[in-house]
């Protein structure tokens, strides 16, 4: 590591060490995270070697529970130059002032990329409201392809919620947004993209409140014409399902469509 680099971040981290409870925050989200996982309990997540890098952390307060934040750390069994990884995701609960860990986990083989490089995470702190005492929040993970003649993108979400010092996962994966396509590079080529909003219910003495789901998908079909390129957008008729919550913890599962490799089709 160059020298002028492990000085700026021991100085971030005396620096934030020292701030008060309302300037620990996330412009540094590696220092927030270097700042965590030194004050995590002997033995809270497995130790194994592990890479991070700049795309693979992200950090956020989280106002359903004021004075803390969220951190999202995706620990790669290979570095950034590997055309293909995978890895775990680490996700910790802090307390704002002090960047002492509250609560965590450790979602095993949760991230990958390789034909379909993972761009990035994001935290999600919607009101995702199951029920009176329940808040959970969300990890947005996205996703694009390597071919240009077939170009490739998708988000995905997933939820969890605090118990006690634990974060367990309610939602597994579901895509929330992505396009596709096959064309010429020039114009001809047929093009789909699909938009999907959740909505949260009504809980019941069942169980947590169901999830609302619907989407929007748009095919589009562009021809060449002379000099021009026309395109033509048809837009499917709009889906609606629901989806429950689980009340028990669930094991990661990549989903699969054929090459892509990540689903595509409603669950």
């Amino acid at each position: 590591m160059p020298s002028s680099l492990r000085l700026r971040r021991l100085l971030c981290g005396v620096l934030l060490a020292a701030l008060p409870a309302t300037a620990f925050a996330c412009g540094d989200a590696e220092a927030v995270r270097e700042a965590a996982y030194r004050q995590l309990p002997a033995g809270a997540l497995p130790v194994t070697a592990r890479f991070t890098d700049a795309d693979s952390t992200a950090c956020r307060a989280w106002p359903a529970q004021p004075g803390t934040t969220l951190l999202a750390v995706a620990q790669w069994a290979a570095p950034a130059s590997e055309e293909a990884r995978g890895g775990d995701l680490d996700l910790l609960l802090i307390d704002t002032a002090s960047g002492q860990p509250l609560a965590w986990t450790r979602v095993a083989d949760a991230v990958s990329s390789d034909a379909l490089r993972f761009t990035g995470l994001r935290l999600d702190t919607a009101r995702w409201q199951l029920d009176p005492a329940t808040r959970a929040f969300g990890v947005r993970m996205d996703y694009s392809g390597s071919s240009g003649p077939n170009p490739f993108a998708q988000t995905e979400l997933q939820l969890f919620v605090r118990e006690g010092r634990q974060l367990r996962r309610v939602l597994a994966p579901l895509a929330v947004s992505g396009s596709r396509g096959e064309w010429d590079t020039r114009c001809a080529g047929e093009f789909s993209r699909f938009e999907r909003t959740l909505e949260m219910g009504s809980a019941n003495a069942a169980g947590l409140a169901p999830i609302v789901v619907r989407e929007k998908r748009t095919d589009t079909i562009s021809v060449a014409a002379g000099d021009d390129c026309h395109a033509t957008d048809t837009t499917a008729p709009a889906q609606r399902w629901t989806l429950q919550p689980a009340t028990v913890a669930m094991p990661f599962r990549r989903r699969c469509a054929g090459s892509e490799g990540r689903a595509w089709a409603p669950p």
